[in-house]
C-alpha cells in the first residue's frame, strides 16, 4: 500500500516538476530587454559591401538578417518602451528621417482600424504613427562612449498577435520633399520575436 501512495506522490511531482519547466520556458521566451541590456549587447562592427539580399517579389528586397549591420538592432521588448518592440539605430543610421517595421504585404499601417482611438482622418489622410503599431510612438536618445544610438519605440510587443506577421525594417534615410523616390534602407528581420543584432 505505501509503495502504491509512493509511486503516486512520484508521478504527482514529475508532472509538477514538468509543468513548472513548460511555464519557465514559456516565460524565458517572452524577454524584456533594457536599454543598457542592448546597448550592451551592441557590435560595433564594419557594415559588410556586398550584402545578401531576402524576401524578394512584389516588393523589393531586404538585406537578409545575418548581413543586417549591427548598428542596426530589433527588440522584441524595451521596458523602457512600456514592454514593446522597438529598433535600435546608430552609427551612420542614427539619425534617420523615420524607421517602420513592415509585414509580408509590405504594410506599415495596422491594424487597418487604427489604434489609440485615432479617428479615419488621422489614420488615412494624416497618417499619424499614434495610428499604426508598426510605427514609431516615441525615440529615447541614448549616449555612449561606443557611439550615441535612438532607440524607436513601436506600436505594440513583438510577442503581440498585431507584430504576428512582422517580417522587415524600413528606414527612410532623408526626407526629399515632394518626391516618391526617398532613400530607403530596408532590413529582413528572423521573426517579430526573435532579437536582431
Amino acid at each position: 500500500m505505501n509503495r502504491i501512495i509512493l509511486a503516486i506522490l512520484a508521478t504527482l511531482s514529475i508532472s509538477t516538476s514538468s509543468s513548472s519547466v513548460a511555464v519557465a520556458q514559456t516565460t524565458t521566451t517572452k524577454r524584456v530587454w533594457t536599454i543598457d541590456e542592448v546597448m550592451s549587447e551592441r557590435l560595433v562592427a564594419s557594415i559588410k559591401k556586398k550584402p545578401r539580399y531576402c524576401q524578394g517579389g512584389l516588393f523589393k528586397p531586404c538585406v537578409c538578417p545575418k548581413d543586417v549591420p549591427t548598428i542596426v538592432q530589433y527588440r522584441p521588448a524595451v521596458k523602457e518602451c512600456g514592454n514593446k518592440a522597438a529598433i535600435i539605430l546608430s552609427g551612420k543610421y542614427k539619425d534617420v528621417f523615420s524607421v517602420v517595421v513592415r509585414d509580408r504585404e509590405n504594410k506599415d499601417r495596422w491594424p487597418l482600424s487604427g489604434i489609440n482611438g485615432c479617428s479615419a482622418f488621422e489614420r488615412d489622410t494624416l497618417g499619424l504613427n499614434k495610428c499604426s503599431a508598426f510605427k514609431v510612438q516615441a525615440v529615447i536618445p541614448v549616449e555612449s562612449t561606443d557611439g550615441d544610438a535612438e532607440v524607436h519605440c513601436l506600436g505594440a510587443s513583438g510577442y503581440s498577435k498585431l507584430f504576428k506577421r512582422v517580417s522587415r525594417m524600413t528606414a527612410k534615410l532623408s526626407d526629399v520633399p515632394n518626391s516618391t523616390t526617398d532613400p530607403l534602407a530596408r532590413w529582413c528581420l528572423a521573426g517579430p520575436t526573435t532579437p536582431l543584432n
